[in-house]
């Protein structure tokens, strides 16, 4: 399996590479990213053949750099370059051949750290010591390592995809890498005062929640020795959007706390976690981290609560050039525009759903959000190579009566047609939501003990029902599709449409909200009833875009988002 495959190569390539990043200052990170992407994890015929990953020619800068470990021997193999104008051609060519990894990555380094242009000056100025790894990949590409035109976005993918930072910041046999780099994060509490009162537990209010979770999290981040911000002090205090994201300057990461919501009455058909990340932008690598992260705090949150449905991401781009450089890649979101002016890579996670009733419930046990923050704050601190410091945690109010669960034995979860027949297995996943995903129709995600934790069938146990996906119940004319399947319908679902019963109601609508532009005679009653959402979400939603909307004021040809 792939994953073997990806294990194969860390337990070879991460002792070799992490010792030469000592002795050369070339950064762990970079070299592996080179060797995934030239050797597609150490399977290619080079690889395989002459022990080297990084794809070395045989003519290099004219062999000219001191430190190398290659010996003359050569390997020869047919290869692909790239032109100018983007077009492929190939050729056969003399690759370097190796003793050894070790002598690769050494020569590999070597090459890196001296190599010279024609006019006598260094082809990677600053590779050696630099400890960013986008500036690091960006120097590689600027001194044409590769004739492919997407060599450093592929560089950036495999990186932040498989957190390969890491590898630049740990310790070996006793040696201390230097002090702890100071990561710092900026939390935000996504809402003020009493608001978003659930549906389903009145007790529950999303303002609340976002305020008690945002310190627990800080609490639980500064343990392992992040450095730690909130935009919101004050719980009442009303902050505007964009300032919340632009308050994240000169942190690392924004990350504003929500839990989510579908129409405006109790579902319990729907609790997935989402992080919403920062559309693509080609010009910085923001958004690579953003995604990355992303990722990761939506799967701990579905993870921790053990929701039903799968972890999400998604993205949305504003309509309008928000920033006034002429190009359309700005974020609809104000706090996600905010910290993107600000060149801080930023998420909205969303904390499943205070619509579902489960959740709801979940989310309104201290003990649950403190067992929640310190999930979250392990995650990051993986991510970023951060160390648990020596000392208590400074926990969150805990709730007498509802005792710390203890951690989840680590279990394999496995899809199979039948627990008996093991040749129809299609994958094992220590992740529950990662099987689920990955369970196609007819197929079954089992434990370790055989009993289904899920069934994927073709068809609802109420089959009579159907799913229709629509801008709304009255236009008939915009329906999409038809299912049988919940799940396909929700999966189908764009942004600006929802999902009905068959009786009209609304049981999911996507959260990239959708623009209603408003039209002579037109109440918010009306709209919010259309679609099925309530008034106060419109107001709050469109607040910053027209900051004299009311309950019951709102103006002919105000482009309104409806969440």
């Amino acid at each position: 399996m792939a994953s073997e495959k990806i294990q194969k190569f860390l337990d070879t390539m991460v002792p070799i590479v992490r010792e030469d990043m000592r002795k050369t200052g070339i950064l762990a990170s970079l070299t592996l990213a080179q060797e995934i992407v030239e050797s597609g994890w150490l399977t290619s015929e080079l690889a395989l053949n002459a022990n080297n990953p990084h794809g070395m020619k045989a003519e290099l800068s004219g062999n000219d750099w001191p430190g190398s470990t290659w010996n003359g021997e050569v390997y020869e193999k047919e290869t692909a370059e790239q032109r100018e104008d983007g077009t492929y051609y190939s050729v056969v060519a003399p690759f370097r051949k190796y003793g050894n990894l070790q002598d690769a990555v050494a020569d590999h380094s070597a090459y890196l750290a001296g190599a010279r242009k024609e006019d006598g000056s260094l082809r990677y100025p600053g590779i050696v010591g630099e400890k960013d790894a986008a500036k690091a990949v960006r120097i590689v590409a600027n001194g044409e390592y590769a004739t492919s035109q997407s060599y450093e976005e592929k560089l950036l993918e495999r990186i932040i995809k498989y957190n390969l930072t890491q590898y630049d910041n740990v310790e070996s046999e006793g040696e201390s890498m230097g002090q702890q780099e100071v990561i710092k994060i900026m939390l935000d509490a996504g809402h003020y005062g009493k608001y978003n009162r659930s549906p389903a537990v009145p007790a529950y209010y999303e303002s609340d929640f976002a305020f008690k979770f945002t310190n627990m999290l800080a609490a639980a981040l500064k343990a392992y020795g992040f450095v730690v911000g909130t935009t919101r002090p004050e719980k009442a205090k009303d902050l505007a959007l964009q300032s919340r994201g632009k308050a994240a300057a000169g942190y690392d990461l924004f990350i504003s706390i929500h839990s989510n919501a579908v129409g405006s009455g109790v579902n319990n058909s729907v609790d997935y976690p989402v992080a919403i990340t920062m559309v693509d932008d080609k010009r910085v690598s923001i958004d690579e981290v953003s995604k990355a992260v992303g990722e990761i705090l939506a799967q701990v949150v579905a993870v921790t609560m053990d929701t039903n449905q799968a972890a999400r991401t998604y993205t949305k781009q504003s309509s309008n050039d928000r920033d006034g450089n002429g190009i359309y890649d700005d974020e609809y979101y104000g706090v996600l525009h905010g910290a993107k002016l600000v060149h801080v890579p930023g998420i909205i996670l969303e904390h499943s759903f205070h619509t579902n009733t489960r959740a709801t419930e979940w989310l309104l046990k201290d003990s649950n959000l403190q067992r929640m923050a310190e999930a979250e704050a392990k995650a990051l601190a993986d991510y970023y190579g951060m160390k648990k410091e020596t000392g208590p945690v400074t926990p969150g109010p805990v709730t007498p009566e509802e005792p710390q669960q203890p951690a989840q034995p680590d279990v394999w979860y496995r899809v199979r047609k039948s627990w008996g027949d093991k040749a129809s297995q299609l994958g094992a996943y220590r992740v529950k939501d990662n099987a689920i995903k990955n369970c196609p129709d007819g197929y079954n995600v089992y434990d370790e003990n055989g009993t289904v934790i899920y069934k994927n069938q073709a068809e609802d146990v109420s089959a009579n029902k159907w799913y229709r996906v629509r801008k709304a119940w009255e236009d008939a004319a915009s329906q999409l599709g038809a299912y049988k399947v919940y799940d396909n319908a929700v999966n189908n679902c764009p942004p600006g449409y929802a999902v009905f019963d068959d009786k009209g109601a609304v049981l999911y609508r996507m959260v990239a909200a959708c623009e209603y532009v408003v039209k002579t005679g037109d109440t918010l009653g009306a709209i919010a009833k259309k679609y099925g959402t309530n008034v106060d979400n419109i107001v709050a939603a469109n607040r910053a875009a027209y900051p004299s909307i009311t309950p019951n004021y709102i103006r002919t040809g105000w482009k309104l988002v409806i969440k």
